[in-house]
């Protein structure tokens, strides 16, 4: 079951508006990986889930439908799927967004965070040490792992257009984590880039980046095409569930 923090008294969401409540639970779990492209949310399980009436909840996806992260369908609300055509377009905005961060430290007098650059390295060595199960959550550790390095670049701007872009292509990335091998290659993916930019080789750095994001790009535009997700989830039928947030 989904844990509403606005339950305990004593947290600030206990002031918010129902709406606000519902629509912040919301985007964080679409962001957390948390909601399949195959669910399928309802006026109804929503209000039942957290206990509020239908018009909070009529608010709240009104508004995550003007962001462009539900749309409406026959049976509900669910995630944007991109188009090939868009897909494309929003890959080649996160590659520039993404190489922009190593070059603004490559060729100007910006210096890389060591300290930040340095947490990540040893998270991801943790993660390679001893890896999690195979989800689709799994994709915001990937998505957490590339706005950190463009932060670390002292670029913030560039950080919160990234995680726009994040938004629209997470519904057709989520799915590739389900591969028990996917994690362990991003991981060694990852941490060759840190190293890479430690050892101040930032053409190197930069070449390792575009064929990353380029491989998610290719398997992202196959699962696109085929308009389902990887690894045995064709046909699966679409949830009218909240409940599995947890």
């Amino acid at each position: 079951m989904y844990t509403d923090v606005s339950t305990d008294p004593n947290t600030e969401a206990n002031a918010l508006p129902a709406a606000d409540r519902v629509y912040a639970a919301l985007r964080t779990a679409i962001r957390a990986g948390q909601v399949s492209p195959w669910d399928r949310l309802t006026e109804k399980s929503v209000a039942s889930e957290f206990a509020v009436s239908r018009t909070p909840v009529r608010e709240s996806i009104a508004r995550l439908v003007a962001e462009g992260l539900l749309q409406r369908h026959s049976n509900g609300f669910g995630l944007v799927l991109p188009t090939p055509d868009a897909l494309g377009g929003l890959y080649e905005a996160r590659l520039a967004l993404e190489l922009q961060g190593i070059r603004r430290v490559a060729h100007g007098p910006a210096e890389y965070d060591t300290d930040l650059l340095a947490a990540l390295s040893t998270q991801w060595q943790q993660l390679r040490a001893d890896l999690p199960e195979p989800a689709p959550q799994m994709v915001a550790l990937d998505e957490a792992f590339h706005c950190s390095v463009l932060e670390a670049a002292g670029e913030p701007a560039l950080v919160s257009v990234l995680v726009h872009v994040n938004d629209r292509i997470r519904a057709l990335r989520m799915y590739g984590y389900m591969a028990s091998d996917r994690l362990a290659l991003a991981a060694e993916q990852h941490l060759q880039i840190l190293d890479l930019l430690k050892l101040q080789k930032y053409h190197d750095a930069e070449t390792a980046m575009t064929e990353h994001i380029t491989s998610s790009r290719h398997a992202a535009l196959a699962r696109a095409l085929h308009k389902k997700p990887a690894h045995g989830f064709a046909g699966t039928a679409p949830t009218d569930t909240v409940a599995h947030w947890a």
